[in-house]
């Protein structure tokens, strides 16, 4: 059974969660299975191969400084708060739903 914060937080008005995408440029020809353990961390969501769909109570710039720790120098992070309106095609993970 799973557990949906979004739910459990609904009716917490000084929590609210909000929906980021995090995007990557991962230029190293390296494994980045650690920032992937820590996405799911955060139960993302895979959208593009190296874009992912989140819910958090931190900041953009927090989430950004949490990820980048797992990445290398010279690749690029950007984390993007979602707005209400939002539409996808053939993306990994359906941003309707999320």
């Amino acid at each position: 059974m799973s557990l949906d914060f979004r739910l459990l937080f609904a009716s917490n008005e000084a929590v609210s969660l909000k929906l980021y995408l995090v995007t990557c440029e991962l230029l190293q020809d390296a494994d980045y299975a650690s920032l992937r353990a820590r996405l799911l961390t955060f139960e993302a969501h895979a959208v593009l191969a190296n874009q992912w769909a989140l819910h958090s109570t931190h900041t953009a710039a927090q989430l950004k400084d949490i990820l980048k720790e797992f990445l290398h120098d010279g690749d690029r992070i950007v984390v993007t708060e979602v707005g209400a309106e939002r539409a996808s095609r053939r993306a990994l993970s359906n941003l309707i739903g999320l």
